[in-house]
Formats: C-alpha cells, sequence, structure tokens
C-alpha cells in the first residue's frame, strides 16, 4: 500500500490530534476554513486519500480495501507516536474513519463525522450495484470528461466560496482515475455499515448537513440503529465543513471539549 500523504498542523505530541480525511473528489485543502479554528483546540493530522492530492495512487485491487486504509492510518499514529487520537471523517473519509474506529477503537478518543452515504446504504442492493457499474461504465469510455461529469466534483459545487471552489477543482482534475475507479468500486461499498447493529464502541457525533436531502433519509436510519451516538443538525449540505464552517467548527469542538475535558 503506497504511503498516504499527511500534513500536520501543531504539536501532535502535544494534546490528542485529531485526523481530518477528505471525501472523494477532495483533499486536505477541504479543511482550509476550518483549521485555523480547530488547530486552536488540537493538533491537526490532514490526510490525503491515495490518488487524490499528495498522496500516490493504488496500483492494485489488493491495496482498495478498508483494511487496507485503516492499516496505513495506523502506521501513520505510529509513526506520530500517538497514544489514540480523534477521528473525523468527511463523505468517504467518513466510511474509512468509523471502520478504523471499529477496527482499533483502543486508539480512539472520539469521532465525528459528516454527511456519508458510504456509512449506511444497503451497498451490495440490486440498484445500487447497478448504478455503480454504470458510473465505472462511464469513466472507462469518457475518462477525464466523464469525471468532470460526476456529482460531487467541485465545479458543480453552488455554495463554496469561489476561492476553495477553484482549489478543489483544480485538485479534482488531477485525481488518478484508475485509483478512484477502484475506491467506488472495491472500497466504498465493502465501507458500508447497513445491516450491521452493532454500533461504535466510541463516542461518536454526526454532524448533518440538513440541506442534503438525499442523506436525511441515511441520517434517521443511523440515529435508530445507533442510537447512542450524538447528532447534530446544522444548516449546509454534503461539505458541510465548507458551507457553514462556523457551525461545523463550534459543533465538533464542543464535543472533543466534553469527550477529552
Amino acid at each position: 500500500m503506497p504511503q498516504m500523504y499527511y500534513e500536520i498542523v501543531g504539536e501532535p505530541g502535544a494534546a490528542v490530534p485529531l485526523v481530518l480525511l477528505h471525501g472523494m473528489f477532495a483533499s486536505r485543502r477541504i479543511w482550509d476554513l476550518n483549521r485555523a479554528a480547530l488547530a486552536k483546540r488540537l493538533p491537526l493530522i490532514l490526510v490525503d486519500l491515495p490518488g487524490h492530492g499528495a498522496s500516490p495512487p493504488i496500483a492494485k485491487d489488493a491495496e482498495a480495501t478498508p483494511e487496507a486504509l485503516v492499516a496505513e492510518l495506523e502506521r501513520i499514529r505510529q509513526e506520530l507516536g500517538a497514544v489514540r487520537w480523534c477521528l473525523c471523517g468527511q463523505s468517504f473519509g467518513a466510511g474509512v474513519t468509523l471502520y478504523y474506529a471499529m477496527t482499533h477503537p483502543e486508539r480512539v478518543a472520539a469521532q465525528v463525522f459528516t454527511n456519508s452515504r458510504t456509512t449506511f446504504r444497503d451497498a451490495y442492493g440490486a440498484a445500487e450495484t447497478e448504478m455503480r457499474a454504470q458510473r465505472i461504465a462511464r469513466i472507462r469510455e469518457g475518462g477525464r470528461d466523464a469525471m468532470g461529469q460526476e456529482v460531487f466534483h467541485p465545479r458543480h459545487a453552488k455554495r463554496f466560496p469561489e476561492v476553495i471552489k477553484a482549489v478543489l477543482a483544480r485538485e479534482a482534475d488531477a485525481i488518478d482515475i484508475e485509483t478512484y475507479l477502484r475506491l467506488i468500486g472495491l472500497t466504498s461499498p465493502a465501507l458500508s455499515f447497513y445491516g450491521r447493529r452493532a454500533g461504535p464502541a466510541v463516542a461518536t457525533l454526526l454532524i448533518n448537513g440538513r440541506h442534503e436531502k438525499a442523506f436525511q433519509e441515511c441520517r434517521n436510519e443511523l440515529a435508530e440503529a445507533w442510537p447512542q451516538m450524538e447528532i447534530v443538525d446544522i444548516d449546509g449540505g454534503h461539505a458541510v465543513n465548507i458551507e457553514n464552517p462556523d457551525g461545523f467548527d463550534a459543533a465538533l469542538i464542543a464535543f472533543l471539549d466534553r469527550q477529552l475535558d
């Protein structure tokens, strides 16, 4: 598994660090509007997914598993010498951080995630399987142009500040296509917790961008399946940390303050 790139903000040995992991068509730059406020509370570890940002692509299917991504996060933790850390995942990244917490609960002080259908959908149902196959076929045929038509490409964002939109769009256009196809075709469905009633064993918060209508049914199903999980509903859509950075930062910091103090 190629090593994922990460950026450190602050001194990770000074306190329990916070890992921030973005979703598809993004990079660690998705946290640009959050990092100043969050870094006042905790050291930050901003990680780029494989084939995104500064991380190298994955070259074979065996590297596109939840276990491989969890092992890579665990390598980073050991490299930093962190006994425990906090996690925050966005979209696809939420699936990875939740999977990590399920695998290594003793290493997680608390976790937060945002809107992510990856986390709780019938990923192997007929409808999802067909839609995924169509997406992969469309991108294999259309290449970079087809990538640009994917719904979560930042160029389609309507509520991003222009400076963030421009940065993320440039980085999205540089994503390794084969890595992307492996992540959506192999990794993403395997990250779903649909049908698994055992919830997280660590303190967990969902910061829900309530304006993303497509996620609200999933939000309600998660609330029923994981009653011990806290949920904060705030204005914003899929990338709620960008669309409502003040609300997102306040909810995350308030939660972590209660868990760590």
